[in-house]
């Protein structure tokens, strides 16, 4: 009997930064073992984005497409890509 997969979510990391994962706090300890440990320091604005943000952020491909979050997120679990992974950011 295979496990249920885990539920995916995008966080809001800073003002500029999204990502996806299974909790906050896996995608904190990923981003810090990327960047360092001064990377995304806790910040009470940090949280799990809710269904209207996620129907109301775009995400812009390299291509100008353009999808919503919830869209973008359903594309890479569909894929099968690995999580906790940086999502989006305003700079990119």
């Amino acid at each position: 009997m295979s496990q249920p997969s885990p539920k995916i979510s995008v966080y809001r990391m800073d003002d500029m930064e999204w990502w996806a994962g299974e909790s906050l706090a896996a995608c904190v300890a990923e981003g810090r073992r990327q960047c360092g440990d001064d990377c995304y320091p806790d910040d009470d604005d940090q949280h799990e984005l809710g269904d209207e943000d996620m129907q109301r952020l775009t995400f812009i491909d390299e291509d100008g497409s353009r999808r919503t979050f919830a869209e973008e997120l359903a594309r890479r679990i569909a894929a099968g890509e690995t999580f906790p992974q940086q999502f989006a950011a305003e700079d990119w």
